[in-house]
């Protein structure tokens, strides 16, 4: 690395081989001096993180230009410019989440608008019970109109919530708790569905002559596929979203048949398989994963329920 000292070391600190270069042919331990200077630390781990970011960006513009690349070229062992899948996968995954936090959908101009007449319209209510009722001083209760549109301001667009999460009245938790551990949770869970979507996979193409691996690699391609594709979706519905609701959902179901399309084009590419017998399977995959996604949300809810109950 340039700006490092040089060592006059001939053997590796870390296993002890001799040494023909900057990096140890044994190990691969880069051998720097760093009782020379504290800055070749600090520069060791900014290039860290700066190589890893510089991988990840050129990574993931494949994934949107040429579905399929990444793990064509992993299985044939051609790694070392692209990001590691799994590493790829969680930094996609962080991503996804971070922004789902940051671009929380807000309620539009009318629906505010709506509420505060509604809150106005509930007090002028009480006052009146007041009036005709001096003597009795009612606890104030929640308008039963104003709960049902406030939950509904909740939902907002299918963008905020793609799992459709809601909560059975039955349980008695807190939405917003059980919201908030749901995603908590959520994408370990996705983490832990990746291995079963490549078995989906080896049955589907059980004639194609790939290792399980192979497909397990495709699988954490096709999955980060998917969380920068919702990257993008929801930035295209909040740039929609100004024009009006209508709008941002149009502009998110064409971004979501976009990422349809590159996961198909990935699936022809990794597979080798005609237009319509990819899309045949590319269905069943999408069926069979469908239902592995129902059953993990389901029993993460109840699990979500779960540990809000124990820590109440």
């Amino acid at each position: 690395m340039p700006g490092h000292a040089s060592s006059p070391r001939s053997n590796c600190q870390n296993c002890g081989a001799p040494l023909s270069g900057p990096y140890c042919a044994a190990c691969g331990q880069h051998d720097v001096d760093y009782n020379r200077s504290f800055w070749h630390v600090l520069e060791d781990a900014v290039e860290g993180v700066l190589h890893f970011d510089g991988k990840f960006f050129k990574s993931a513009r494949y994934v949107f230009t040429r579905p399929g690349f990444l793990t064509t070229e992993f299985i044939a062992g051609r790694r070392v410019r692209y990001a590691n899948p799994v590493r790829f996968y969680f930094f996609a995954s962080f991503l996804l989440f971070a922004v789902s936090v940051l671009m929380s959908h807000q309620p539009t101009a009318a629906e505010k608008a709506l509420t505060v007449k509604d809150v106005k319209e509930a007090e002028r209510n009480l006052s009146a019970a007041k009036r005709e009722s001096p003597a009795v001083k009612p606890a104030p209760e929640a308008d039963p109109k104003l709960t049902i549109h406030a939950e509904s301001v909740k939902q907002g667009s299918w963008l905020d919530n793609p799992f459709q999460i809601h909560v059975d009245a039955g349980d008695n938790v807190n939405v917003k708790e059980f919201t908030d551990e749901f995603w908590h949770l959520l994408p370990v869970i996705l983490f832990f569905c990746v291995p079963l979507l490549a078995l989906v996979l080896k049955l589907v193409y059980l004639g194609s002559g790939r290792l399980y691996v192979e497909h397990l690699i495709f699988s954490l391609h096709i999955q980060a596929l998917a969380f920068l594709s919702f990257i993008v979706i929801k930035a295209g519905g909040a740039f929609g979203l100004l024009v009006g609701t209508e709008t941002e959902s149009t502009v998110g179901t064409i971004l979501m048949l976009g990422m349809f399309y590159l996961i198909f084009r990935a699936f022809r590419t990794v597979y080798g398989q005609g237009r319509f017998k990819t899309a045949l399977k590319l269905l069943l995959v999408f069926f069979a994963y469908s239902l592995i996604l129902i059953f993990a949300s389901a029993g993460l809810a109840k699990f979500s329920i779960f540990l809000i109950t124990r820590n109440a």
